[in-house]
């Protein structure tokens, strides 16, 4: 049986024309499902192509199935002008991409000290994260891992209980319950010399620093340039039992249980590190 010519090239155009498959809100949660890891959910997400409902009722779905707000924000960030939308054989080459935004170094500037004071955290006070820190599912681990939700420094905080060897809190502005876990082995410190170097009875004036550099901080990006204390202020104190002293040129972050992060210093500033611009 003979099919008419203009059958073929109908069902030939449609081919052409129909999209790549594009990753959608299902399969995110279907990998969080599979208990994969919050980096392997990333690398997807970076990989393939987007089709993510990022309405409300979309967030508030990945939110339910468990997803971080760092996945969550990736998402939207993808589907609203980052995502590699699915090209055609035919599709023209893509215009050529904006130069990325100019980055300042900070290495040649002065900067005043202006961490707050050190205190001794009681139960049923409130305070202020010292540090942007990484809650992944609400916990904080003395180690300091680079994953999970992350809460910019200065959110108010009220702490509820101090144990041992944990701290639970929640946050003032918002309600959510957080948690701080200590292991001695890693932080070399007490549950209470843990809680002095994460919270503060006053806001760190971070409107005392350039407002590139106070929103970098802020969102828990290191920048080169930076002094050890406003790396301290972006990132938290790396473990002591790999980085005992912060008058060290070297420190030793980790991104996850897996894998490391190492900083390199001079002269007090921040001049190496992976993925450091």
């Amino acid at each position: 049986m003979k099919f008419p010519r203009f059958a073929i090239l109908a069902a030939l155009a449609a081919v052409i024309a129909a999209p790549l498959s594009a990753m959608t809100n299902s399969d995110v949660i279907k990998m969080k499902q599979a208990e994969l890891s919050e980096e392997t959910i990333l690398l997807a997400i970076a990989k393939e192509p987007a089709n993510y409902d990022t309405s409300p009722d979309g967030l508030i779905e990945l939110k339910k199935a468990g997803l971080s707000e760092t996945v969550i924000q990736t998402i939207v960030k993808t589907q609203s002008g980052g995502s590699r939308a699915a090209a055609r054989p035919d599709s023209p080459p893509p215009p050529p991409s904006e130069p990325a935004p100019h980055r300042t170094n900070f290495s040649d500037q002065d900067f005043p000290s202006i961490a707050p004071p050190f205190v001794e955290t009681v139960a049923g006070q409130e305070y202020f994260l010292r540090s942007s820190l990484h809650f992944d599912d609400g916990e904080y681990a003395g180690t300091n891992y680079a994953r999970g939700q992350l809460v910019p420094i200065n959110t108010p905080v009220k702490i509820d209980t101090i144990k041992s060897n944990s701290i639970s809190l929640h946050r003032v502005d918002t309600g959510d319950k957080l948690e701080v876990k200590n292991v001695e082995k890693y932080t070399r410190k007490s549950m209470i010399e843990v809680a002095r170097l994460l919270f503060a009875a006053e806001q760190t004036p971070l409107d005392r620093l350039p407002t590139e550099l106070a929103d970098a901080i802020r969102r828990g990006e290191l920048r080169k340039g930076m002094t050890k204390e406003q790396v301290l202020f972006t990132r938290g104190y790396p473990p002591a039992h790999e980085t005992p002293s912060s008058e060290s040129d070297r420190w030793v972050y980790w991104s996850s249980r897996f894998v490391k992060h190492t900083l390199v210093f001079s002269n007090n500033r921040l001049v190496d590190g992976r993925g450091i611009d």
